[in-house]
């Protein structure tokens, strides 16, 4: 019993949290502000591969609120429940958005910073890093964060859109936080959206850093 508790509590805590970050974010996107951005940091976004499933479902529920208003007033108490749970949906998802907007991938002086919104984040520091180049790859549909290996060799891939398109390859197997956990990995996978941009920046920092 004082188990299932605990796990009810840990749930309850983190939908609570998450819900908060959510609001947080929405409110860092209206007020223009990137928190976890430096002086010194180059920002690149990644929420283009997701922004049609955004859209599509803030356009069909902007759609159906109205509607089910409209055909549900004969049952005002279901009316109002419905009009909430719809509003909250439509704000939720632009929340989303704004997560995946205000929390960028960064480089900087320490190295590669991959995001997801603010539920995820891998550092990678610059002194880990062999070489960082062009490589598309597709994977298996909605996990975001995925451990591939391949002749004995470990890869974190962090997918947006199901692919990745930047390979970054460590000197040597690297024990990477992400998740709440540490996995040893030879490789880091990200998707940006301009791969091209951020392999040219990260070439030319990992030439002025290593």
């Amino acid at each position: 019993m004082s188990r299932f508790l605990y796990m009810a509590w840990r749930g309850t805590r983190f939908a609570v949290l998450y819900e908060l970050r959510i609001y947080q974010s929405l409110y860092f996107w209206i007020a223009r502000r990137q928190p976890t951005r430096t002086p010194s940091s180059i920002p690149f976004s990644y929420v283009t591969s997701v922004a049609p499933a955004l859209i599509g479902f803030i356009v069909a529920s902007a759609i159906e609120v109205p509607v089910a208003h409209f055909l549900l007033s004969p049952w005002p108490p279901v009316q109002i429940g419905f009009l909430i749970v719809g509003i909250w949906g439509l704000i939720w998802m632009f929340g989303l958005g704004a997560a995946m907007t205000v929390y960028p991938h960064t480089l900087d002086d320490t190295g590669i910073h991959i995001r997801n919104g603010f539920n995820a984040r891998v550092d990678v520091p610059w002194h880990s890093v062999e070489s960082v180049s062009l490589e598309q790859r597709s994977y298996e549909k909605g996990k975001h964060v995925q451990i591939v290996e391949n002749d004995g060799e470990r890869t974190l891939c962090l997918t947006h859109g199901s692919e990745t398109t930047v390979t970054v390859t460590l000197r040597e197997p690297t024990q990477i936080a992400v998740a709440g956990r540490t996995e040893i990995v030879s490789r880091v996978r990200l998707r940006p959206d301009s791969p091209r941009d951020l392999v040219v920046a990260a070439r030319s920092w990992t030439s002025r850093v290593t």
